[in-house]
């Protein structure tokens, strides 16, 4: 009978932890949907809507240039989301894949969102960003705050993460008039 009871105890746990696994693959897996439609949103438009409506602004206006610094974004992100499904339990990597969620929220709203408003014009990148990324990436952050990381955490993870990938942007930038 206690034996029975152990491995009855024994199984709910491994059905818990797959559970829990279950659902963190899907978050990871939600994140990896919403920053691909929006960055093919991004490389569709992006820099032609800057052309149009920023001539006097420096930026980036070599359309193959963006494309591939918006790719090594995404795969960052895959790789980020793919570590945290392989090792949930690694707080480094948890901290990674949120700070790259609220990242991702950051971004809709700047520059995306604010420059639909200051220029009156829809901004490539504000459809995708407030009806999939706002969305289902606040979902991910709350249940993080609930279960797991503390306001701090998150914000401290959204700043890190958020100014390493706009770091990676001119480095992406710079690598693709190198070699393409």
């Amino acid at each position: 009978m206690v034996y029975l009871l152990s491995e009855l105890l024994y199984n709910l746990t491994i059905i818990r932890e797959t559970l829990y696994f279950r659902r963190l693959c899907m978050e990871a897996i939600i994140f990896m949907f919403c920053i691909t439609l929006h960055n093919i949103e991004e490389a569709l438009w992006l820099t032609a809507w800057m052309e149009k409506h920023m001539p006097t602004k420096r930026g980036l206006r070599n359309n193959n240039h963006f494309i591939f610094a918006v790719l090594g974004i995404t795969i960052l992100g895959y790789l980020t989301a793919g570590l945290f499904m392989m090792f949930p339990d690694n707080l480094y990597i948890g901290y990674a894949f949120i700070g790259f969620v609220g990242a991702m929220i950051v971004n809709t709203i700047m520059p995306h969102l604010i420059f639909t408003v200051i220029y009156k014009k829809f901004c490539p990148g504000v459809f995708t960003g407030c009806f999939l990324i706002i969305p289902f990436h606040t979902i991910i952050l709350l249940k993080a705050l609930s279960e797991t990381l503390t306001l701090i955490e998150v914000l401290v993870s959204v700043i890190v993460i958020g100014l390493i990938l706009l770091g990676s942007i001119p480095i992406f930038v710079s690598i693709a008039k190198r070699y393409l």
